[in-house]
């Protein structure tokens, strides 16, 4: 590793230090960096999934989505009727041999069934009905009236609705949909882990940019109090001296700048990993850790397309969305057929009533029904009287235009979809090898800055000895100066650079979270 320059003034002369590393300029700077606690990439990634806003935004559809997949099993759950009703009915008679002017009807009744639509397309409800009634009439034998009847009807589709796919298309549908949203969610959660990681390293960037400009401020600074000491000694003009301040008062605006840069990144970050005024990294200060080197491995072209086509989950998701335009398909097919439907119900129904006399042109007679509730009701169980029906209803619309345009829809929709998919992999691969360029070029500028930094350091090393000699000026020594800090910067750069397109290569790919062993919840659909 190159050794580090930095010149200060002992007695009137110069004296050349060589640092191994840029630990000294952080002396200089214990009010921002030196004791701040370190935060890892790893602890910064997993903070942000678990606490960042957007991100618990994201994961709040999956529930949602599993819900709507609840509201669709439930079109298959069994449902409870029953209800009571009481009637009264008073209307005129023109019966002539009424005894009464009106004809008087009252009831009070009751029905309760259960009601259930199976996934094969059969609907089935069974009901009991049961009442009470009296009415005024002269030849109603039984008076109170109790009726009872049940009733179990069935229609069964056997073109239109028919057959488990058909009936269960929504809810399959949904089920998708669910897992479409567990998908986003994975794909939200590792475009914010890359968004971390990013600006994690522009903040470790900035933080040794401004270590960097903290030294230099401070070579100036040793440079200026060596030249007044020779201007005291009337070695050199007041111009060194001068030249020399405004070097250090120029540097130190740039000391201030990337401060700036520092803070400005550190408080995005906070942002970012959802940081609150309750944590303590809210206020306190805090670096990164040191920034990989170029000693990094990564996949080469082929594997890293062919993993990203098996792990992204924006790529899984729009396969689940085609997945889906075919059973759209599928069901838009079966609404073109006509509808033809079996209809069946069986029925029993039982009577009683309380006995009663009837006489009619010198005759009269009872019923057989007589008895107690109890007794309409038994006589139903033994299916006394009773009843069914069977049929067929036909139903078909002239021309099934609607039907025809929403399968026709359905196929374009599923173009659509192929065709999303189709660009999402060629953006993945441009993405892949976009990150790849970045990466091996960013190695080629570690490579190039790192002998940038070793030629500034021999130049500077250099034109020191023939300041010290009284070959050179001021004007140089800054020249060189900066030369050596803009070569270390630029190496920095290109680390991060590096760092950065490997951020961008592991996400494009659909693993950058497992790269740091942090697994993001996700949650089953049902």
């Amino acid at each position: 590793m190159l050794q580090r320059i930095l010149l200060v003034s002992v007695t009137g002369f110069l004296v050349i230090f060589f640092l191994s590393n840029p630990a000294s300029a952080q002396e200089n700077n214990e009010d921002i960096l030196a004791g701040a606690k370190v935060l890892t990439l790893q602890s910064a990634v997993a903070r942000g999934i678990q606490y960042n806003l957007d991100l618990q935004v994201e994961e709040l559809n999956i529930p949602i989505s599993q819900e709507n997949v609840t509201v669709e099993k439930a079109e298959f759950d069994p449902v409870i009727e029953m209800g009571i009703s009481s009637l009264e009915e008073k209307t005129p008679t023109a019966i002539a041999f009424s005894d009464d002017d009106f004809d008087k009807y009252r009831e009070t009744g009751g029905d309760i069934g259960i009601r259930k639509k199976f996934q094969f397309g059969l609907e089935s409800k069974l009901s009991l009905k049961t009442n009470r009634s009296m009415n005024n009439s002269s030849v109603d034998a039984l008076r109170p009236q109790y009726r009872n009847i049940v009733f179990l009807n069935f229609t069964q589709p056997l073109l239109r609705d028919f057959g488990t796919d058909v009936n269960t298309a929504k809810l399959r549908m949904n089920q998708n949909l669910a897992s479409q949203t567990t998908e986003g969610y994975m794909d939200r959660a590792q475009r914010i882990g890359e968004e971390i990681e990013l600006i994690y390293y522009d903040l470790a960037e900035a933080q040794e940019i401004l270590r960097y400009r903290i030294e230099s401020r401070e070579l100036a600074r040793n440079l200026l109090e060596g030249n007044k000491e020779k201007f005291a000694a009337g070695v050199v003009p007041v111009t060194e001296v001068q030249e020399a301040e405004t070097a250090m008062v120029s540097r130190d605006e740039q000391v201030i700048f990337a401060r700036q840069q520092v803070e400005t990144l550190a408080n995005q970050l906070r942002d970012l990993l959802g940081i609150r005024p309750v944590d303590t990294l809210y206020k306190e200060p805090f670096v990164t850790e040191e920034i990989p080197g170029k000693k990094q491995t990564f996949p080469d072209l082929e594997q890293t397309l062919a993993i990203a086509l098996e792990k992204r989950p924006d790529i899984q998701k729009q396969r689940i969305a085609i997945a889906n335009q075919n059973i759209k398909l599928e069901y838009y097919a079966n609404q073109k057929l006509p509808r033809l439907d079996l209809e069946a119900t069986l029925g029993a129904n039982g009577l009683s009533g309380g006995e009663r006399t009837v006489s009619f042109a010198g005759d009269t007679a009872s019923s057989s029904h007589e008895g107690d509730y109890m007794d309409s009701l038994s006589r139903m169980s033994e299916a006394d009287g009773h009843e069914w029906y069977a049929g067929l209803r036909f139903s078909y619309p002239l021309g099934n235009r609607a039907s025809q345009a929403r399968y026709r829809r359905a196929g374009m929709e599923k173009r659509q979809a192929v065709y999303r998919l189709k660009r999402l992999e060629e953006t993945t691969e441009k993405e892949v090898k976009n990150s790849l360029v970045t990466v091996n070029r960013s190695l080629e500028r570690i490579c190039v800055a790192e002998r940038t930094e070793e030629l500034a350091e021999i130049t500077l090393a250099q034109e020191m000895e023939r300041l010290k000699e009284g070959l050179s000026d001021t004007f140089r020594v800054l020249i060189f100066q900066n030369s050596v800090i803009q070569a270390r910067i630029r190496k920095t750069s290109a680390i991060v650079d590096f760092n950065q397109g490997l951020a961008n290569l592991y996400r494009a790919m659909g693993t950058n979270l497992k790269r740091y062993d942090i697994v993001a919840d996700k949650p089953l659909t049902s």
